[in-house]
Order: C-alpha cells, then sequence, then structure tokens
C-alpha cells in the first residue's frame, strides 16, 4: 500500500509540475517607434516610423538584433531624426537587418550618462537611402561626445556619406559602400578610419578626408568612383597598402594630404595618383592603362614601381630637389615616360618604347630594373 501511495503521489506531482510549465509566460510587447531599449531585443517584424525619429534609443550595453527586418523612417529628409540612437557611453551594436529612410541611420546623442566610453558596432547591417548612414561624433565640430566605431560585414548604399567618424575612430572590416554622393567613409577633426577587405562602388569619393583626417587602407578594391581615396584640406594623412583602384577619376588624390602607396595596383584610371606639397612616398605599385600614372608636385619618393601601356606616365611638374625617383620601370606611355625635371635621381629607372622623346627628363634611364 505504501507503494502504491507514493507512486500515486508522484504522479499527482509531476502533473502539477507540468500544468505549472506549461502555464504561457508574459511576452513583451515588441519595441514600437521611439522605445528606449534598456534589455538586449530581438524585433520580429518590419517597423515603420512615419513620424520620423527616434526609431529605437539604445541604454548603454544593448543589442538590438533587427532579425533580419527593417527599421524605416520617413524618408531623408531634415529632420526625419535618427533610425537608432545611442550614448557615448557604453557598448552598443546594431546588426542583422536593415536601417533605411532617416536623417541619420544610426547616430550617438550629444549627451553624458555618467559611464565609460564604449564601441558602436555594426554587424551584418544594410544602412541604405539615409542622409547619412553611421555619424558617431555626438556634437559635430566640438570633440565632445564622440564615440568609436567598428564595421563589420556590412554594406552602405546610396547614402549622402556612408559613415562619418569627425573626432571619433572608426575600424571597418569586410564591408561595401556603393554610390554615395558624397563618400563612402568621411574622416574629419583628428578622426580615423583603419578599413581591410572593404569595397567602394560608385561613390562620388570612395575615403574623403578632410582637416586632420586619416585613413589606413588595406585589401580593399575601389571601382568606379570619382575619386577613390581623397583629401580637400590640408593635415590629412592617407596610407593604402595592397589595394585595387579602376575606373576612378583619381584613384589616389593626395594634394592635400601627406601619402603612403604600397602594394597596389592601380588600372584604366583617368589619373592614378596625384601629388602635392605635403609629402608622398609611393614604393611597388603597378599603373597599367591609366590616361597618366603620377603626376603633381611635392617632397617624397616615388621608386620600384611598374608602369605600362599608360598615357604619361609619371609627369611631375613643377618639381622639386627634395621629390626622389629611384627603380622605377616605364615602357609603352603613349605620351611621357618619365618627365620629372629638378627631382634627385636615385638611379636604376627605366623607360622604353613611350611615345615623347627623351624617355627621361630629370632622372638617367638605362638598364634594366631591379630583380
Amino acid at each position: 500500500m505504501r507503494t502504491g501511495t507514493r507512486t500515486g503521489l508522484s504522479v499527482l506531482a509531476v502533473a502539477a509540475l507540468t500544468a505549472l510549465g506549461a502555464a504561457p509566460a508574459s511576452a513583451a510587447p515588441p519595441p514600437a517607434c521611439g522605445d528606449t531599449l534598456t534589455v538586449d531585443t530581438v524585433l520580429t517584424a518590419d517597423l515603420s516610423c512615419p513620424a520620423g525619429g527616434p526609431g529605437l534609443r539604445l541604454a548603454p550595453g544593448v543589442t538590438l538584433d533587427l532579425g533580419g527586418h527593417v527599421l524605416r523612417g520617413p524618408g531623408p529628409v531634415l529632420g526625419s531624426g535618427r533610425g537608432v540612437e545611442v550614448t557615448r557611453e557604453g557598448e552598443a551594436v546594431v546588426r542583422n537587418g536593415t536601417v533605411a529612410g532617416w536623417s541619420t541611420g544610426v547616430g550617438s546623442l550629444p549627451v553624458e550618462t555618467g559611464g565609460p566610453t564604449g564601441v558602436l558596432t555594426l554587424e551584418r547591417l544594410v544602412v541604405r537611402d539615409n542622409g547619412l548612414g553611421a555619424d558617431v561624433s555626438g556634437e559635430p565640430g566640438s570633440g565632445f561626445f564622440a564615440k568609436p566605431l567598428r564595421v563589420v560585414r556590412s554594406t552602405f548604399l546610396r547614402n549622402g556619406d556612408g559613415v562619418l567618424t569627425p573626432d571619433s575612430d572608426a575600424v571597418i572590416e569586410r564591408s561595401t559602400f556603393a554610390e554615395h554622393s558624397r563618400a563612402g567613409v568621411v574622416t574629419d577633426d583628428g578622426g580615423g578610419a583603419t578599413i581591410t577587405g572593404s569595397r567602394f562602388l560608385r561613390n562620388r569619393h570612395g575615403v574623403f578626408l578632410l582637416v586632420q583626417g586619416s585613413a589606413d587602407v588595406v585589401g580593399s578594391e575601389f571601382v568606379d568612383n570619382t575619386i577613390g581615396v581623397g583629401a580637400e584640406i590640408a593635415e590629412a594623412y592617407i596610407s593604402v597598402r595592397d589595394s585595387r583602384f579602376t575606373g576612378s577619376q583619381i584613384a589616389v588624390d593626395a594634394e592635400w594630404a601627406q601619402l603612403s602607396l604600397s602594394g597596389s595596383r592601380l588600372v584604366a584610371n583617368t589619373t592614378g595618383v596625384v601629388l602635392g606639397d605635403w609629402g608622398a612616398s609611393i614604393v611597388g605599385n603597378r599603373f597599367r592603362a591609366n590616361e597618366t600614372g603620377i603626376r603633381g608636385s611635392g617632397p617624397g619618393l616615388i621608386q620600384d614601381n611598374v608602369l605600362r601601356w599608360n598615357g604619361d606616365g609619371i609627369v611631375i611638374d613643377p618639381a622639386y630637389d627634395t621629390l626622389a625617383l629611384g627603380g622605377n620601370d616605364v615602357r609603352r606611355s603613349s605620351g611621357w615616360g618619365i618627365h620629372a625635371p629638378g627631382v634627385t635621381d636615385l638611379g636604376g629607372n627605366v623607360a622604353r618604347g613611350n611615345g615623347n622623346e627623351p624617355q627621361c627628363v630629370g632622372v638617367v634611364c638605362g638598364g634594366r630594373p631591379p630583380s
């Protein structure tokens, strides 16, 4: 009897626990336009905000997973607000979906909440058809409230600017920037961008530097931009390594920036590189089928570059004796091979089969390039 009683009680207990477990939990309501999210949140449907921003605001430390859905604003008109707002403090993550139709797709707020600064991460995100894609300046022009940015495997499409980083730094990895009316990435006021494995397609500027902006570009591709990488105001710094430029009016415009260009291929651009007065190191690159390979003036070093089938190869005028040329191999240009009066000749330059004579002006050409 005892055994049976225990068995009966056990069955009743299990049934009671099962019933309790089966009771439905109260689900949190889906976020609405203008909400501040204080816990990690996943959207289960598109969210449209016809009245404008803010779309959603993230408290420090919150991740917003769009769940493959769209956070949509009323259009990229002035005053339509931010799709996602974050503060300077704390980490924040926006991922896995689309932010479209805002003055600013994702932006940082000019407010102080007292905690340490954290990184804003945009991951597997599509940011399209906004006035600005992502702006982490906080308070533009002041340097206050700027927030570091990390962009991973994301696409920025048809924004005015894709990523704007005045007074802040951005790390951009394996992302695409296409069809921006001004630029895919803009750095300004001492801000910088480190860009690896990314693509810039049909932008007015792929990467655009303003005063004291900097960009370090590695292993990236620039196709059919008006200017691939360029600066408009002095005191900027451009570094490009192991990248490819095709179809630009100017692939690299360093008239107003210090430049380091190495290991890159520049093919079928109107102009490969424009030099300016801020200094340049152009070493170990290949130029092919550009209307002009390298032109401009200023101090620096042009060394061990290979130029084939360009209109003009290297044209430096007026030249500085603080600009040095050595080990460049220029062949089959339809115009000048090397025209660089007044430069310092480091030797080892080769020019053959170019359209204009003499093949070299300003340096002595002869022999074969170093292996």
